[in-house]
Parts: structure tokens; C-alpha cells; sequence
């Protein structure tokens, strides 16, 4: 063979192997798709009076008997306006839909479970176990309505610090993949896509919840859906602040006050300042500090709950006369909000009562407590409370939480506490 001949037969072989490489380097991802699509639906909520489409998500079968699995989100308008909204299932070709009726939710961790006509003995099995941090992993779901489509990415564990379990996936999941299945290399279900943040930083749903909402409904699923969400967020409230309540209450400084260090792992705190020398006579100086979980809970449109905020601001300045100081400290005073959003038909009006309080220290305080109660869910409300310093004509303190989607009871538990923190 000549030397030519050789280097032909050489370049010829190392192609090849690239080829292979190539082939092998995408094969996961290709065999999970192939293996899975006929199991992955469309989701589509359509409203009743127009015939078409409001909303589209993703989800997938998890039994023989036609049980599908979706976000709660994508589904919630069919929930709080039935007459309004009707649940359809539906594959690429749109030539078979079937009629989605809600089986069972969980609002927390944002899941739903569908019962379907869905006529067949194959579904998609859910993982056993957790794969470990940098395991590749594929989500799949109906992007903008572009069809079926598979991303792959990167398992990243569960995130620190989170009101409620979520993992962290790096893939590009977008608008109607939520709801639909992220697999291992075994093509079994390890998350449910359920948020992006963009910049490949997406967020599914660990599988053991899901695998817990399926026990649920399999054993006693609800006769009233908002009756058991209700009981959920005021299950999840009593978890969050019972672990509150146990946790560290130590103050940091603030000004010449002080304000609540991170009494748990899910309240992240913040703060900033005005600078002292900057002070102007209409701006005086400020310091704040706030603590927040990290996300809300979907309720529907316009609706979201669970969130829990501390605030803590101080103000001092030796500029502004006593009637300036005030006007100054009243209007931040009056215009803190509730950590969360809702609207008419969702919350009842605030009902607010306020008194000078008693706190053993040397400032004169105001304390506002004010609730307003769900419509729909029977004993759940958000708690707004504000308490402000009185006496001082140059320096003040204001506090302020929020409690979205708790009871009564617990409020008033974690008031007590919160108004005996030592942040005077």
C-alpha cells in the first residue's frame, strides 16, 4: 500500500470514530424522545363561550388507566372558573383529544393529577431514587406550541434555602413545557418542568412529590378541590412557621435599632442604606433590611400565596423639623404592601386594627394588624402587620411582616413572637 493510499484509510477510519463519537454523544437524548413521545400530551384549557385555547401546558401518562400528570398552574382556570374552562389532552397530530378531568391537586408543589379515556397499557415509569449532581438529564413538553421537543441538561440536586423542594435544571425549558416529564438516562420520570428563569436555569418539581400526590389520590381523593386547598396552604403555613418559631431569633444592628438575623435556611435577608454624608434636608438617612422566602404559590391568574416577608427600616435625621420628620416617616409608614397579589373575586376586603403597644422599651410604639380572608378558601388569609416607633421627632423604627395563605391562629402565635423579638 502506498503511503497516500495509507493516509486515506487512516483519515477514513478517524471520520468514522468522530461518527460514532457523534452518534453515541447523542443517543440518550434521541432513544428518550423515541421511547417516550407517544406517553407526552399537550395540554390545552379552553375556554367554553370562545372554543379555543387560553392556556397550553405539557404532561404525561402515569398509569395504565389513563391518569396523566401536569402542573397545578396549567390547569388552576378550569378550577376557579369550571363553568368558564374545559381541560383537553391532546398529541402532535391533534386528531385524537380526550376530555381532562381533575383528579386530585397539590397547590404547594405545584402538581396536578388528570383521569382521561386515554385507552392504553403503557405508561411512563417514575425514577426510585435521585440521580447525583451533574447527571445528564431530558425534559420534555410543547414549547410556544412548536410541537414535541426534547432539551437536555444537567441535574444540579435540589436548591438551597427554598420555601418548597424544587430542583435545579440547567436546560432551556420554555412557556407549555410545564407539566411535562425530565428523565434519567432509564427513561423514568425524575421532575415535572414546572419554571425558568432563563440563561439555562429552569426548575422541575422532584419526583417524590408527585409520587405522594398519586398515593393521595389513589387512597382519598378530595370531594372538594378548594376544600383541600385550603387545608394544603394551611398545612404548608404551619410547617413554615413552626420552623419560625423554632428557629434563631437573634438581632443584627440597624440604624440605632436592630432587626432579625436569618432565623431559618427558606428566609433570605437583604439590606441597604443611605449614606450619612449624602443626607439632604427632604432625604434623610435610612437603613433597611428585609427577609423573604424565595417564590410564591400559584393560585390562579392574578392570585399567588405562601409567601412570607420581614422588613425592618430605620430613619433618623437631624435636618427636618418635627412636622417634615413625620410627614417623611408617614408615608413609608403607609405604604408597605402584602408581600403577595391577588384580586376582588379572589380576596375580601382588609379588616385592620391598630393600638399603641406596650413593649417594654424605651420608644412609644403603633402596632397595625390587619387580615383579609380568602373567598374560596374557607380559613385561610393574609396577615399584614406594621409597628412603628412614636416619640422620636429625628430618629424612627418601623417593622413589618407578611403572612400569605395562613390561619388566624397562626398568625396571632407568630405576631406574639415577632413583637417580642427585641428589634427596639
Amino acid at each position: 500500500m502506498t503511503l497516500s493510499a495509507y493516509r486515506r484509510r487512516f483519515a477514513v477510519v478517524l471520520l468514522l470514530c468522530f461518527s460514532n463519537a457523534v452518534v453515541a454523544a447523542i443517543d440518550p437524548a434521541r432513544a428518550t424522545f423515541d421511547n417516550t413521545r407517544d406517553l407526552i400530551y399537550q395540554i390545552r384549557v379552553m375556554d367554553v363561550s370562545a372554543n379555543t385555547r387560553s392556556s397550553t401546558g405539557s404532561g404525561f401518562l402515569i398509569a395504565s388507566d389513563g391518569s396523566i400528570a401536569t402542573n397545578y398552574h396549567v390547569i388552576a382556570s378550569a378550577i376557579s372558573s369550571p363553568d368558564k374552562y374545559r381541560i383537553e389532552v391532546l398529541q402532535d397530530d391533534e386528531v385524537m383529544s380526550y376530555i381532562g378531568r381533575i383528579v386530585h391537586v397539590d397547590v404547594v408543589h405545584d402538581l396536578a393529577i388528570l383521569s382521561t379515556d386515554i385507552d392504553t397499557d403503557n405508561f411512563i415509569p417514575l425514577a426510585t431514587r435521585e440521580p447525583a449532581k451533574g447527571d445528564r438529564v431530558y425534559s420534555i413538553g410543547y414549547p410556544y406550541d412548536l410541537g414535541l421537543t426534547v432539551v437536555p441538561g444537567t441535574y444540579n440536586g435540589l436548591i438551597p434555602h427554598s420555601a418548597s423542594p424544587r430542583v435545579h435544571f440547567t436546560g432551556s425549558l420554555n412557556p407549555g413545557m410545564s407539566g411535562g416529564p425530565a428523565f434519567n438516562g432509564d427513561d423514568e420520570v425524575i421532575g415535572v418542568n414546572v419554571a425558568t428563569s432563563g440563561n439555562q436555569i429552569s426548575f422541575l418539581v422532584p419526583v417524590s412529590n408527585l409520587n405522594d400526590l398519586i398515593a393521595e389520590a389513589a387512597t382519598s381523593p378530595p370531594d372538594d378541590l378548594n376544600r383541600a386547598i385550603a387545608d394544603q396552604l394551611a398545612a404548608n403555613s404551619k410547617r413554615m412557621i413552626n420552623e419560625m418559631l423554632e428557629g434563631n431569633w437573634e438581632t443584627v444592628p440597624l440604624g440605632g435599632a436592630h432587626a432579625l438575623n436569618e432565623m431559618t435556611g427558606f428566609l433570605r435577608c437583604w439590606g441597604n442604606s443611605r449614606d450619612e454624608d449624602k443626607a439632604t434636608d427632604d432625604r434623610p438617612f435610612w437603613a433597611q433590611r428585609m427577609c423573604q422566602t424565595d417564590h410564591n404559590i400559584f393560585v390562579n391568574r392574578g392570585f399567588n400565596t405562601g409567601k412570607i416577608e420581614l422588613q425592618f427600616y430605620w430613619i433618623e435625621s437631624d435636618t427636618l423639623n418635627g412636622a417634615q420628620f413625620y410627614n417623611y416617616y408617614e408615608r413609608i409608614f403607609s405604604g408597605y404592601r402584602p408581600g403577595n397579589s391577588g384580586r376582588e373575586q379572589d380576596l375580601g376586603n382588609w379588616a385592620c386594627h391598630e393600638n399603641f403597644v406596650d413593649n417594654n422599651a424605651a420608644m412609644n410604639t403603633k402596632g397595625v394588624f390587619c387580615a383579609r380572608a380568602y373567598k374560596d378558601f374557607e380559613g385561610i388569609f393574609d396577615i399584614l402587620f406594621l409597628q412603628g416607633s412614636m416619640n422620636d421627632k429625628t430618629e424612627a423604627h418601623m417593622i413589618h411582616f407578611t403572612l400569605a395563605g395562613t390561619t388566624r391562629d397562626l398568625a396571632v402565635q407568630f405576631t406574639r413572637r415577632f413583637m417580642e423579638a427585641g428589634t427596639w
